[in-house]
């Protein structure tokens, strides 16, 4: 088992771009909120997120999603950014559409992606073309009824020393259920997939993230779930040779063994 380095120093600010706040990426920032606090607590500048959703708010949204009945209708990405500024005293962006080439134009320490199918992994994947050297990390969270993955990945450098993206593990990108299709009702859409997977993959993905980030390195790249098997996640070790980028940064916060 290898031992990856962060490629940047998170005592900075950081800079993440999070596409899609829907079942996933609307529990995804909470946690972001959190990881900045403890950032800044431990001596840091903390996160800055543009998050981007061009979706509103729906009534069968309210059961899987991070919204209330007074959002109803309202823009996704901006309903839950103004709330996140307003409780922690953030400046964050929120943008109400698709994410486009120039969004990637300026250095992005960390890409999240939640979006539930192949087709739209795959535009997001276009519109990072010809900006790999300005995006550090891409996290990939997404999922179907009762399964999902984590996936931190690098679009820079070569095959032997980067950690491989969702599209090199599956090229079609997952191609996904598509569970926010619109339904008749709440109860319906929960028939379409389990409850709690969305809150699972998103714990995930901050726990990969917050570990990369605090501690500086990662000894994993990926977490696989499944709420319906006995082993309900298995993680993904990082194998290979990584390179050396900022292995003497001292972390925000050490590890610590128990004694």
């Amino acid at each position: 088992m290898a031992t990856h380095h962060v490629t940047f120093d998170p005592r900075q600010t950081v800079h993440i771009t999070l596409i899609g706040v829907g079942g996933t990426g609307s529990l995804i920032l909470t946690h972001l909120v959190r990881l900045d606090q403890a950032i800044r607590a431990l001596g840091g500048k903390g996160l800055f997120v543009h998050a981007i959703d061009p979706d509103t708010v729906s009534v069968t949204n309210l059961t899987r999603q991070n919204f209330a009945p007074a959002d109803v209708g309202r823009n996704k990405a901006i309903t839950l950014v103004e709330r996140c500024n307003l409780y922690a005293g953030l400046s964050w962006q929120a943008s109400p559409r698709l994410c486009t080439s120039t969004d990637f134009e300026r250095t992005q320490h960390v890409v999240i992606t939640c979006v539930d199918s192949g087709a739209s992994r795959l535009q997001i994947r276009d519109a990072m073309r010809g900006h790999e050297h300005r995006v550090h990390y891409w996290l990939d969270c997404g999922n179907e009824a009762h399964t999902g993955q984590v996936v931190l990945g690098q679009l820079n450098g070569n095959d032997q020393t980067r950690l491989p993206t969702i599209l090199d593990r599956d090229p079609t990108g997952m191609h996904g259920d598509e569970p926010d299709a619109p339904s008749c009702s709440a109860a319906e859409a929960l028939t379409r997939q389990h409850l709690f997977i969305n809150p699972e993959i998103a714990l995930r993905a901050a726990q990969l993230l917050g570990e990369l980030l605090l501690h500086a390195q990662t000894n994993t790249c990926a977490t696989f779930v499944n709420l319906a098997a006995q082993t309900r996640a298995v993680a993904v070790n990082v194998r290979g040779r990584q390179r050396n980028a900022l292995k003497t940064l001292v972390p925000l916060l050490e590890y610590r063994t128990a004694h």
